[in-house]
């Protein structure tokens, strides 16, 4: 079977697993903000954690088809990107069980306090600790804030290490369908007055951008444990420093910020009850090899004029099918800037 050819162009670099589910339509050419001639090419777009603005895009008159590496597309200007027909793939179903089980291990570092009491080995203060408690999470109350495909994975797994766990959708508030997962469904502040570890899966739009701020925190129950593996913006994080030092919180594990990447004099990442990974803790290698070879074959049916299986703008399809069957099959020559 023979495949369709197009210049495919990464805003950051990738894993070889993206190589090779992307081979069928030639190399791929990673265009960081100094190789903006490979991104005038560009064909097919793949889009990590960069921000896609109107701007950029017209920067790249050929562009035919985004692929976005996750479930989120708040980094991308999803209205310019429909204004020109472009589809906007993602792979949500992927990042699922990858994404939970990072949330776990942050859970496990924040509650068990492992990055403080790897530092008492490491700078040999071994005799102080006894003087750290650690938490248990048996019988403990996990809130879980979203119950899309990650958050429902997030419950399961807290079921299964036996806590009791708790739920708030900012999509239908109290009251709305019935989780995915075991789980009670309560309000936001309900839910902060009572979970041990309250963890975060919303996506950023401008109802739940900031939700996590300073009154939410102080009115909750004293000496939980907030984490975010969702989106940044989502926390007000001159607040997490408060609760931190007011005792609200008694640990935080983040794997996003609101500015990506943080300065490293951040005051919130010099906390020693900070538990921080880069934006990672979902990149395992199952869930490279899944998200790049299903957005692969969704590129695949872009460029071939059939309906892909995870597009974020469906209304596009039109446009993006009379495209396909225009666009002329280069197997021969390429653009030389490889």
């Amino acid at each position: 079977m023979s495949h369709p050819r197009a210049y495919v162009v990464a805003t950051e670099p990738v894993p070889g697993a993206a190589e090779q589910a992307f081979a069928r339509f030639g190399p791929i050419t990673v265009a960081e903000d100094d190789r903006l001639a490979a991104r005038t090419h560009a064909e097919v777009l793949i889009v990590r954690t960069s921000s896609i603005s109107a701007n950029m895009l017209e920067e790249m008159p050929r562009l035919r088809v985004i692929a976005r590496t996750g479930v989120g597309i708040d980094n991308i200007d999803l209205t310019a990107v429909s204004r020109r027909g472009i589809p906007l793939l993602h792979a949500p179903a992927a990042a699922s069980r990858p994404i939970a089980e990072g949330t776990l291990a942050l859970i496990f570092a924040a509650t068990k306090r492992l990055p403080e009491l790897g530092s008492l080995v490491r700078e040999g203060r071994w005799r102080e600790r006894y003087s750290y408690e650690v938490a248990d999470l048996h019988g403990a109350v996990l809130g879980v804030v979203g119950l899309g495909r990650v958050g429902s994975e997030v419950a399961k797994l807290g079921r299964a290490l036996g806590m009791n766990v708790v739920a708030c959708d900012p999509r239908y508030g109290r009251c709305g369908p019935p989780p995915p997962a075991p789980a009670t469904m309560m309000s936001l502040s309900e839910l902060f007055a009572c979970a041990d570890v309250t963890t975060l899966h919303c996506p950023l739009t401008e109802s739940t951008r900031g939700m996590i701020n300073r009154e939410l925190l102080a009115a909750g129950k004293r000496g939980t444990v907030l984490i975010n593996a969702s989106r940044g913006p989502l926390v007000d994080e001159t607040a997490l420093v408060a609760a931190l030092n007011e005792g609200w919180l008694a640990a935080v594990g983040l794997d996003v910020f609101s500015f990506e990447p943080p300065k490293p004099d951040t005051v919130l990442l010099r906390h020693p009850r900070v538990v921080c990974t880069p934006h990672t803790v979902g990149l395992s290698r199952a869930w490279n090899a899944q998200v790049f070879n299903s957005l692969a074959d969704d590129v695949e049916c872009i460029l071939g004029g059939e309906p892909p299986t995870n597009i974020a703008n469906p209304e596009v399809l039109g446009a993006a099918r009379g495209r396909a069957r225009a666009a002329p099959q280069k197997d021969g020559a390429r653009i030389g800037l490889r």
